[in-house]
């Protein structure tokens, strides 16, 4: 989520600025490695970071959002940012919460419960969403006690609880968990009211003899819902919009339900699984590497609090149901933001994804003419390289120059330039250590009270609201596997390497329950993909933009790992990599059809929220950088916008038609009519390598992560090689295969070890790869 990105499409009016500022940045930060005392710094490696702010000059700096509002075991854990219920911990006044099917939202009032409608919204001609924005049905609150604010007391992957707690110590806890149609309760003592906002429909009512007293039902503003109650429970429904449940003194629980239906057999089908409590939600992956398979299991802990029945409900979301094995059977159909959320009777599912795997770099280019053109521009782009950190101060524009610089590093290896590859490597682990050695303006610090690592100073709200860090972060750990594959040594714990791994915990802790980062900040295990929002501080929840910079943080996940030789480190960054793709291809791209409406007028989501998706961007409404957000940065991972070509190729088709609406609405920002072709060409090329290439132009606007250089070397490597070819696995991580038009496929296979391997291809195709090399065949 970034408040602006507009500074994505400068082009290079403020270049000398920027460098003249950041030159008084560095000046005045000179020599104060110490200004916060020798004792809040802590040295790693040859490394150091903060753990307090530092004082005088740089008192101003921001520090991370307070999270208040916790209570018992979420009190002593890193606070889960980043997350879809992340805003109740930050203010006495929560946001709406998106579980679906269901929204929620948590006041000092008590818990509201929705189920959402479908909008579609158009704000002004340039922009398109379509909302399903929470509305209350029902208000669930305690009536022995005035409740306190609404505070997150315990959660785990998919799964949180909000409690609330009176005077007295009385309490209120609900649990609300994804696709779950249910949210579960306990009250520690008194009645509970709940307030239905409207003009109530009674489908079962308690009190009559021909229903199950243990459950009240009804339909508010198109929708149907019911209660459940423990045996023994009375009711008062007096008022038609106001019903009161009282509760056993040995029987504190109830649970609440948005039915699919009103039918009296889906109520009784409710009522069966009802006093199922969640307790823990776990989502288990293993990944095999002689398939290339991706095998997630995920779990529901649960309890009986009546009867023996431990089954619940779970809802599956679409890029689940694509990939669910064996396939289930459906209940019920949820209609939500995300598409069909199908439910079914159990307390486990797996999913399978295949792993499209990539190499870290492609090898060099076949026909001597196009590596000539290459190797000339890459002169000029090595000279002028220390200019690709001139866009911004902070750790965003530091890291797509780092990324950019690395990428060239690449180029400059696979076609044998040695001398511009050592420049470059130079430049990459020099801007580095500037920022790990904690000895200047540009620093990073970690901070206890809710368990991050930030640097400073802050972009886009990445300390202040905790916003984008695996955005951020992706970009430094690219380049710093780069390094690690040049310059071993610089990577080890005992060099640098420590401090990196500190940008690694940041995002991608595994272990669950730590009090110094969360688990996975950014990640929804059940949703598939990331959260850049860390306060998530809007009513329509969290959100993410930039699709591919996330798909960017975890492939640089994979390459540290294996740089390192971190198996389960990479391990873990295959699984981010590959789910984060399968929900992108769902819920951005919605290449099987499932979620986009024809009414929303485009085949592509540029933003995700928990309430709506959007055409638009938080900067501009111009077409080419709503489509470019999700593209960047181009790197060998970015394979995978290749996996439809037919639909890569209408979505560039409808990009001038777009461009001409967008000039007809008179809303232009006054950006350059060609902003980031580099990227878009890129993106092309995956599909039709000769269009691709045939729409850049080599003198044309460079995007701010890019180099003429590297555009060059990808778009000749597609002509030459053909467009990815995704059919192909192989038992080995880090591989690509390309096929060009005349059927002849290329087989790339990247070695780190330190002795050779024997690859094989689901083709038959083998390849031995020598010690911490590329290879290629045909």
């Amino acid at each position: 989520m970034r408040a602006t990105a507009c500074s994505v499409s400068l082009v290079n009016g403020g270049a000398h600025a920027r460098a003249a500022a950041f030159a008084l940045l560095l000046l005045l930060g000179a020599g104060v490695g110490s200004a916060s005392g020798a004792d809040s710094k802590v040295h790693l490696g040859l490394g150091a970071y903060d753990t307090a702010p530092r004082s005088g000059f740089f008192s101003h700096e921001p520090l991370p959002p307070q999270a208040l509002y916790r209570t018992g075991p979420a009190l002593h854990r890193a606070a889960p940012t980043n997350q879809w219920y992340s805003s109740v911990m930050f203010t006495s006044k929560p946001y709406p919460i998106y579980a679906q099917p269901m929204s929620y939202r948590a006041s000092s009032a008590g818990f509201e419960v929705g189920l959402p409608d479908r909008h579609v919204e158009s704000p002004d001609p340039g922009r398109r969403q379509v909302v399903y924005r929470h509305v209350a049905a029902i208000l669930v609150s305690p009536a022995g006690f005035k409740p306190g604010p609404a505070r997150l007391s315990d959660f785990s992957d998919w799964l949180a609880k909000i409690t609330w707690t009176g005077g007295a110590g009385q309490t209120m806890s609900a649990t609300v968990l994804h696709g779950n149609p249910f949210s579960y309760y306990d009250c520690s003592s008194g009645d509970v009211d709940f307030k239905i906002m409207g003009s109530p429909t009674v489908i079962a009512d308690p009190r009559d003899h021909t229903h199950d007293p243990r459950m009240a039902a009804f339909s508010v503003a198109g929708h149907s819902y019911a209660v459940f109650a423990p045996t023994g429970s009375t009711w008062d429904w007096s008022q038609p919009d106001e019903l009161v449940l009282h509760l056993p003194a040995d029987k504190r629980y109830f649970s609440v339900a948005g039915l699919p239906d009103d039918r009296q057999r889906t109520l009784k089908a409710f009522l069966a699984v009802a006093y199922a409590f969640p307790t823990k939600t776990r989502a288990v992956f293993h990944y095999d590497e002689r398939t290339s398979q991706v095998r997630t299991t995920f779990r529901v802990d649960t309890v009986a609090k009546e009867g023996t029945d431990t089954l619940g409900f779970m809802g599956l979301y679409p890029h689940q149901w694509d990939s669910v094995t064996p396939r289930p059977k459906v209940l019920y159909t949820y209609d939500s933001v995300r598409g069909p959320i199908r439910v079914i009777k159990a307390n486990s599912f797996v999913l399978e994804h295949t792993y499209h795997a990539f190499v870290p770099y492609w090898p060099r280019l076949e026909v001597a003419a196009h590596r000539r053109e290459v190797n000339d521009l890459l002169v000029g782009d090595v000279a002028k390289s220390g200019k690709l950190f001139e866009h911004g101060f902070g750790t965003y524009w530091i890291g797509k120059g780092l990324g950019a610089a690395a990428q060239l590093m690449m180029v400059a290896k696979a076609e044998g330039k040695t001398s511009e590859q050592k420049k470059l490597l130079k430049l990459i682990e020099g801007r580095i250590e500037s920022w790990f050695n904690d000895r200047h303006a540009t620093h990073f610090r970690q901070d206890s009270t809710i368990g991050t690592f930030v640097g400073l100073p802050q972009e886009f709200g990445s300390v202040s609201h905790m916003n984008d860090h695996h955005f951020h972060y992706g970009y430094w750990l690219m380049a710093s596997a780069y390094v690690a594959m040049n310059d071993p040594a610089w990577a080890a714990p005992s060099a640098w390497g420590g401090m990196v791994n500190k940008l690694v915990a940041d995002i991608a802790t595994e272990q669950h329950g730590r009090a110094d980062f969360p688990y996975l900040r950014n990640f929804d295990a059940y949703e598939g993909h990331s959260w850049a929002s860390g306060d998530a501080a809007m009513y329509a929840g969290n959100n993410q933009e930039s699709s591919s910079e996330a798909v960017n943080a975890w492939a640089g996940l994979i390459l540290w790992g294996e740089a390192t030789h971190n198996t389960k480190l990479r391990n873990l960054g295959i699984y981010l990599y590959t789910s984060e793709i399968a929900s992108i291809h769902t819920y951005w791209f919605d290449l099987k059809h499932q979620v986009l409406g024809a009414d929303f007028g485009h085949s592509f989501a540029s933003m995700v929220f928990g309430d709506k998706y959007a055409y638009n961007t938080w900067w501009t409404e111009e077409p080419r950088e709503i489509l470019g957000i999700n593209m960047m940065p181009i790197t060998p991972a970015s394979i995978y916008l290749g996996a439809d070509p037919a639909y890569d190729r209408a979505l560039m088709a409808q990009l001038p038609k777009d461009e001409a609406a967008y000039a007809k609405h008179g809303v232009s920002d006054g950006t350059p009519a060609d902003i980031w072709q580099d990227v878009l060409a890129s993106f092309l090329a995956l599909s039709d390598p000769q269009a691709g290439f045939k729409s850049w132009h080599k003198d044309g606007t460079v995007e701010a992560g890019e180099t003429r250089t590297h555009t060059l070397f990808w778009l000749y490597s597609l002509e030459e090689m053909g467009p990815p070819d995704l059919s192909v696995t192989a038992d080995t991580p880090l591989y690509s295969v390309f096929k060009n038009a005349a059927g002849v496929r290329t087989y790339l296979a990247y070695n780190g070890k330190s002795t050779p391997i024997r690859v094989t291809f689901s083709t038959g195709k083998v390849m031995v790869v020598p010690a911490n090399s590329l290879a290629r065949s045909k």
